[in-house]
């Protein structure tokens, strides 16, 4: 495991902790953040999507203004600061930053074969992503503001499936029926509610770590990312 450095549209260098499978041909990942940068829980789950079969690069999406940020979501003025920074987020550019994280990687591996999976801010940019990215498939862990994100999409974003929590305050239960019902009309979509989970049920050692929700959503992530790449 190590960094890599990702030179963007607009010539900046982005640096993303990579972790690679043992099958250098397989898929490609790209794994996007929590408001918490790329700290030890994105370094976790990268290894952990790296044993699993993929080839995983994680950007540092905050690097335009915190580059190499690592905050504690246990600490409340560092979560306030990831909040601060989400919002701060120049959302076009940080697309078109993780278009050139997917282009190097494929690059790399020397094929297309590359998908994308996000947790928290990364559920919903991964869902943006999909819309703008030639990806194959999008994984959303507990996305915030999908009910505003959703309807802005073509038809021609990537497959998605959506991981929700029954108890995430971010999504009350008349949210997730706007959420759930948008993607019943989308051939090829999918979205589970996880009952008893809070948001950041998957977050490794998290307060709210679930771990039989997260046994459940990644078996359903594998499977579903097996139908695309």
């Amino acid at each position: 495991m190590s960094y890599v450095t990702i030179t963007t549209s607009d010539g900046q260098n982005m640096k993303a902790f990579e972790a690679l499978a043992q099958d250098k041909n397989a898929p490609g990942l790209i794994l996007i953040q929590e408001i918490f940068g790329v700290n030890s829980s994105m370094r976790q789950l990268a290894k952990n999507w790296a044993d699993l079969g993929f080839n995983v690069w994680c950007p540092d999406l905050f690097f335009r203004s915190e580059p190499g940020l690592e905050l504690d979501p246990t600490n409340q003025s560092q979560f306030q600061l990831g909040v601060e920074l989400m919002q701060e987020m120049d959302q076009a550019k940080t697309l078109a930053d993780l278009e050139s994280a997917r282009a190097q990687l494929a690059q790399k591996l020397g094929h297309e074969q590359i998908v994308s999976v996000g947790y928290c801010m990364g559920g919903r940019l991964v869902v943006l992503f999909g819309d703008q990215s030639p990806i194959k498939a999008a994984v959303s862990y507990y996305g915030v503001s999908l009910e505003n994100t959703l309807p802005s999409l073509g038809a021609q974003a990537a497959p998605t499936l959506l991981h929700i929590a029954e108890l995430d305050s971010y999504v009350p239960a008349e949210t997730r029926a706007v959420i759930e019902a948008d993607v019943a009309q989308r051939s090829g979509w999918e979205s589970y509610v996880y009952a008893d989970s809070d948001h950041a049920f998957a977050r490794p050692n998290g307060a709210h770590y679930n771990a039989e929700a997260d046994e459940l959503a990644l078996a359903r992530s594998l499977a579903f990312i097996k139908k695309h790449v």
